[in-house]
């Protein structure tokens, strides 16, 4: 199967746990992958509650979906060299 990377740029709606009852739903642009402390975290430029823009960071291990048309996706195919593609992977 080929890798499957969202694109920079791209428009996405992101579940994600909220601490509440109720999960987080994030939409928004992907701004790109950061750190938290010492754990990744998903940047996304968004509207705040307040009709302000604002940039929101997501913990990887909060996060429960992200929904995207194929239009945002970007498909990476195996390189034909012997190295190891770098690859980073949310776990």
């Amino acid at each position: 199967m080929e890798m499957i990377e969202i694109r920079k740029g791209g428009k996405y709606t992101v579940v994600s746990n909220s601490g509440n009852d109720k999960p987080l739903i994030t939409k928004g642009e992907f701004v790109g992958y950061t750190i938290i402390g010492e754990e990744g975290a998903v940047c996304f430029r968004t509207v705040g509650d307040d009709g302000k823009p604002i940039l929101r960071l997501i913990p990887v291990s909060n996060l429960i979906s992200i929904e995207f048309s194929e239009d945002d996706l970007v498909t990476t195919k195996k390189s034909e060299n012997n190295d190891k593609d770098k690859t980073t992977y949310i776990s």
